[in-house]
């Protein structure tokens, strides 16, 4: 236990002072130290980098060699450094100097997400570990004039949870844990914008379904909300483009089906997502952050240490571990 309070507390120093030195620090400078350190932390961490590589195999693996896996696993990691840089920097990031950050399209389509809010009703924004989700939701928050609502999960620290949160608060994001999912559902009837990243289940609860063609777990409560509250789906990715900037790109909104059987609705629903999830995957693979096992995994419950007054957990949260043969 006193080896892991070690490590969290450690990770919890690494952030705030990588805090101290992004604000200090220009943008493009930021970011270029960012990949150098993304490309060195690759060599430390063994077992993350094996998974990033099963899955970057998986799903790419009958197109690209060995060779060029490695490589593209060795610039995701740079970009995904660089995307912890762009997220530390968040206390510098207002609603006026937002758009700074986006491109001419990006703008163009938060209007669009805000007039098919205007229009059409509850809206449920969905996003894979591709690309900012971060700074979309953020950017969300801060330019649509309506509540975002952000489901996110938990670090193991409680510190780096507050750290963290602490910064999505501050851009006008309300902050919900995957253990409290039920409030979403009030966050949609009271007409809040739910941002959900959708492909990988933090709980491992989910459904089964077949992703990049092999059989994954994955969550399935964004098209449970959607179809209970009649919302549309709206696939989002936020890309980091060749100029610094970010690129926003809705997909076309999908509206579950309502028939008898729910369950077959809701799988149907997922399974258009995921196919819109491989679509742009496919097309930005440098800024796909899967750190975890996607496939075969074996699911172990691990306690959260949040602990009632008289000593009992008070909910429990699930980690992946890569099933061995």
């Amino acid at each position: 236990m006193a080896r892991n309070d070690d490590v969290t507390m450690f990770a919890y120093g690494l952030y705030r002072f990588g805090a101290f030195l992004a604000k200090r620090m220009s943008l493009p400078t930021a970011r270029r130290a960012a990949a150098v350190v993304g490309r060195v932390a690759s060599i430390f961490q063994r077992r993350n980098r094996r998974h990033l590589y099963a899955n970057l195999a998986t799903a790419f693996g009958s197109d690209r060699s060995p060779r060029e896996l490695r490589r593209l696993r060795r610039d995701i990691y740079a970009n995904f450094a660089i995307f912890v840089a762009d997220f530390l920097r968040f206390p510098m990031i207002t609603r006026e100097n937002v758009r700074e950050l986006l491109t001419e399209r990006s703008l163009g389509e938060f209007r669009r997400l805000k007039d098919l809010v205007d229009r059409e009703g509850p809206v449920i924004s969905v996003t894979a570990h591709l690309g900012n989700w971060e700074l979309a939701a953020a950017a969300a928050a801060l330019l649509l004039d309506r509540p975002v609502v952000a489901l996110v999960d938990a670090h193991p620290s409680r510190l780096v949870t507050a750290f963290f949160n602490e910064r999505r608060e501050s851009k006008n994001l309300t902050v919900v844990p995957v253990t409290a999912f039920h409030k979403c559902f009030r966050a949609l009837k009271n007409g809040s914008v739910v941002a959900i990243v959708g492909d990988r289940p933090v709980t491992g609860q989910g459904i089964e379904a077949a992703y990049f063609g092999r059989t994954a777990v994955v969550p399935d409560g964004h098209a449970v909300l959607a179809r209970r509250f009649g919302a549309r789906i709206v696939p989002s990715f936020l890309f980091l483009t060749k100029d610094g900037l970010y690129d926003l790109v809705f997909d076309e909104p999908i509206t579950p089906r309502v028939t008898d059987d729910e369950e077959a609705d809701v799988r149907d629903a997922v399974e258009r997502v995921l196919s819109v999830f491989e679509r742009h995957v496919r097309a930005c693979p440098e800024q796909w952050y899967v750190f975890r096992p996607i496939w075969d995994v074996r699911w172990r419950r691990v306690a959260d240490r949040q602990k009632t007054p008289d000593g009992r957990t008070r909910v429990r949260a699930a980690r992946p571990t890569a099933a061995r043969a």
